[in-house]
């Protein structure tokens, strides 16, 4: 597939999920669902990725940014390799980061939205509670 010759920089390995390691500059890309659109869509989106030079992220907002660059990328190149970009499917993957950051920073005591305060630390500024989140 052209895509993956494309970037050479990146080292593309076959497996049954889609995921961009910027540790190793590679990409894992499920084979099967690669015979799809949806596929070819997921493998631009890590492409996306790599092409901006995401790292790991600090703090959860982080996440919708290089999130919505990803998908920009996406929007970009989708022409060039014939993928067709699927909005719907685009909106529902912001969506479900931005219902699992909704859910982390929501008090577990008050259930009052807030804001985090480290990488795994959200604080409360209502009921003054402090709670961990899972990495």
């Amino acid at each position: 597939m052209d895509l993956m010759q494309d970037f050479p920089e990146v080292e593309f390995i076959p497996g049954s999920y889609f995921m961009w390691s910027p540790n190793n500059r590679a990409i894992v890309y499920d084979t099967e669902r690669l015979k799809s659109n949806s596929g070819r869509l997921a493998l631009l989106h890590e492409i996306g990725h790599a092409h901006h030079n995401h790292r790991i992220y600090r703090y959860d907002m982080e996440l919708i940014r290089i999130e919505m660059e990803a998908w920009d990328f996406v929007r970009e190149q989708a022409q060039r390799y014939g993928i067709k970009v699927d909005e719907e499917h685009i909106a529902r993957c912001i969506e479900s980061y931005d219902y699992w950051l909704t859910k982390r920073a929501t008090c577990p005591d008050c259930e009052n939205f807030s804001l985090q305060k480290g990488r795994d630390e959200y604080g409360c500024f209502a009921c003054g509670a402090v709670w961990q989140v899972n990495w």
